[in-house]
């Protein structure tokens, strides 16, 4: 218990003892039966003497405020003398944030995203069916293999987890992630990567870096909303570039670098969030090209590479960059562990030292225990097998999805089949409204994500996005049936209006 006291006060100290308790009493900070310090060790907290402590409390269980009882101590007493609550009146209890909040958070956290995002989210005790999730089955987390290498990680570094690190990553995980990434035909070294806590964090640091409010960024105009999030944040100008079956269509991309200056370009080339397509070899050269063409930085988000189900796996854009203009970012969380938030920037030596540099305004270092263990996890082969796990665990279950939206859905509705990722992209007729649609099928306990969710600039009633790595394959049959139903009763009603 801390008391102020004022020795220059005329007011003798075991009395100003009295009315500093009796004031945290009043306030609520000390409630009825609550025990007091002992009078010795409260004297010595706060230097005076022990009878200066032993007089303060005589006089207040004088007056009722405290009782006390040998061998136990001093106690509030459950009959206050005063009626705690009347001291509260007139007092604010809680501070009033309104007007205190940046408008730059306003501007980037209230509207139509928050409203839709509690919209794909189950109502409170409901059994749900989510599609709208991109977090694994629990089953498939290796939680034992994982804990034996944390404790591996341990024997072997010993102390070193346990100190401060440097800004881009745990040393040894530094010297085996190019062993990772030659993998994917990306070749660097340790000098060209960070270790960062998530990608989120990763589109953060490279958006700061390179981002003043009123730049412009181009996207892909259904994308990732955190990276909108974070764009939006820094009060950037984000235009959307439309995509097709083939990804980003370049030629768009063309007019538009001819009468935009733009710093930097996102894209999710492989897997796209949420469409799932994957944008085809000979558009990615295209853009590499036109990007070193308009010195334009290319962000690619490879968040779920390791997810492919079938066919070649596709060469990152990083893989052509020759200029050094392309930053990648990817991620073990998607694949593996949603929960360590682990991910990588590979980028030119002078970017990542920069990118160091800034992230040690926020968080100094990435968390080394966790790199380590997953070092060990990596080293173990537990990853490789672990992913070929998931793999196929998650075809299947797309592939369920699939042949189920074959017999439930209408024929008006339409989708293509994603080679890999996380997510099923559903297209709908322009008399159908995915939101209305989520509202109905919420009512009977399944969620999805609406296309607004994944807007950059304005949208249209075009789609939503099915998340099939959450649910089982019976599930995913239920769900699926539920939503064809909603949508034939949807089209049936607007066919009679």
């Amino acid at each position: 218990m801390i008391l102020e006291l004022n020795r220059t006060e005329k007011i003798p100290l075991y009395q100003q003892i009295k009315r500093s308790i009796s004031r945290l009493i009043q306030d609520g900070l000390l409630p009825p039966g609550n025990k007091l310090p002992a009078s010795r060790e409260l004297a010595l907290s706060i230097g005076v003497s022990r009878n200066t402590v032993v007089q303060a409390y005589q006089e207040l269980e004088a007056e009722g405020v405290i009782t006390s009882h040998v061998g136990k101590g001093a106690f509030i007493s459950h009959y206050l003398p005063f009626d705690v609550s009347s001291f509260r009146e007139g007092k604010q209890t809680s501070i009033s944030y309104e007007g205190l909040f940046s408008s730059t958070w306003l501007r980037s956290n209230t509207g139509m995203p928050a409203v839709l995002e509690q919209l794909a989210q189950p109502q409170e005790q409901q059994k749900v069916l989510s599609f709208a999730t991109d977090l694994p089955d629990h089953e498939l987390l290796p939680l034992d293999e994982f804990r034996d290498c944390l404790l591996s990680a341990f024997r072997r570094f010993k102390e070193d987890l346990l100190i401060s690190g440097s800004p881009q990553g745990f040393e040894p995980f530094l010297d085996y992630l190019p062993i990772i990434l030659a993998r994917r035909n990306i070749l660097c070294n340790k000098q060209n990567l960070m270790v960062v806590s998530g990608l989120q964090q990763a589109l953060s640091l490279v958006a700061r870096l390179f981002l003043d409010p009123g730049d412009t960024i181009l996207l892909e105009n259904l994308t990732y909303p955190g990276a909108l999030g974070v764009f939006r944040s820094l009060q950037v100008n984000c235009i959307g570039l439309p995509l097709d079956t083939q990804g980003l269509c370049i030629d768009v991309l063309k007019r538009v670098l001819r009468h935009r200056n733009a710093k930097l370009l996102y894209t999710i080339p492989t897997f796209h969030n949420p469409t799932g397509t994957t944008m085809a070899t000979e558009r990615r050269m295209r853009l590499v090209d036109l990007c070193r063409e308009h010195n334009l930085i290319i962000l690619e988000d490879d968040y779920a590479h390791d997810l492919s189900f079938e066919g070649r796996e596709s060469v990152p854009l990083k893989a052509w960059d020759s200029c050094g203009g392309i930053i990648h970012v990817g991620s073990f969380s998607e694949s593996m562990f949603p929960g360590i938030r682990l991910s990588w920037i590979v980028a030119s030596e002078p970017i990542i030292e920069r990118l160091s540099l800034l992230k040690q305004s926020s968080d100094l270092y990435t968390n080394r225990i966790l790199q380590a263990a997953l070092l060990e996890f990596c080293r173990r082969g537990y990853y490789e097998r672990n992913v070929k796990r998931k793999r196929q665990v998650y075809k299947k279950r797309r592939d369920r999805m699939i042949e189920t939206m074959k017999y439930q859905f209408p024929e008006e509705i339409r989708w293509q089949k994603p080679n890999g990722g996380l997510f099923q992209w559903v297209d709908i007729p322009p008399r159908l409204d995915a939101l209305s649609l989520l509202l109905e099928t919420r009512k009977k306990g399944v969620v999805f994500a609406p296309d607004r969710m994944f807007a950059v600039e304005g949208w249209k009633r075009d789609g939503f996005r099915l998340g099939f790595v959450c649910t089982d394959e019976e599930q995913i049959e239920k769900g699926i049936g539920i939503i064809g139903e909603t949508i034939r009763e949807m089209l049936d009603s607007a066919s009679h209006t």
